[in-house]
């Protein structure tokens, strides 16, 4: 079987109730990392921390397994592992959605958003094991802009197949 991963740009409001639903094909990957019980809502860890990213970044419950895997592996007491704890650790929180998928951001990430008590567009964003929740606003004026920089430096207007590296 072929586990599915985060893919794709998915952009949906966040409600007058302050709730978003996850995007559908990304419930999908829930489905499949976490067999959740029927008719029970997804566990998600979501990671607001660090300062220098503009976005949320979304974990099914192996995902978070895997992230204390990868802590773990780090020497403690160093300043990496203080790093990495201090980021993926203390600053993110679990949540859980309802049945369809649909839930209410913490006030921890409301913040790291920048989220209106309006309704506001959010960009769920895949990134393979992870998925990053942006304010559609920042994602169209910040990541598009970073991705075309990418492109043009890397590619200078290659095909972008010839970034993956192929042997025979």
């Amino acid at each position: 079987m072929v586990i599915e991963t985060f893919r794709g740009e998915h952009y949906l409001k966040v409600d007058a109730k302050g709730r978003v639903m996850l995007p559908a094909p990304f419930r999908h990957v829930f489905d499949q990392a976490d067999n959740p019980p029927d008719g029970a809502g997804f566990q998600m860890l979501l990671v607001y921390g660090g300062s220098d990213r503009a976005y949320v970044e979304g974990f099914t419950q192996a995902g978070a397994a895997d992230l204390d895997r990868r802590l773990a592996q780090i020497p403690m007491g160093t300043d990496e592992y203080d790093l990495a704890n201090a980021i993926f650790v203390e600053q993110s929180v679990s949540v859980e959605t309802d049945k369809d998928g649909r839930f209410s951001p913490p006030s921890q990430v409301r913040e790291k958003l920048g989220l209106p008590k309006e309704e506001v567009e959010l960009a769920f964003i895949g990134s393979r094991h992870s998925f990053r929740i942006w304010r559609a606003d920042t994602y169209r004026a910040k990541r598009k802009a970073e991705i075309q920089a990418l492109e043009a430096r890397l590619l200078g207007g290659a095909d972008p197949l010839s970034l993956f590296k192929t042997t025979t």
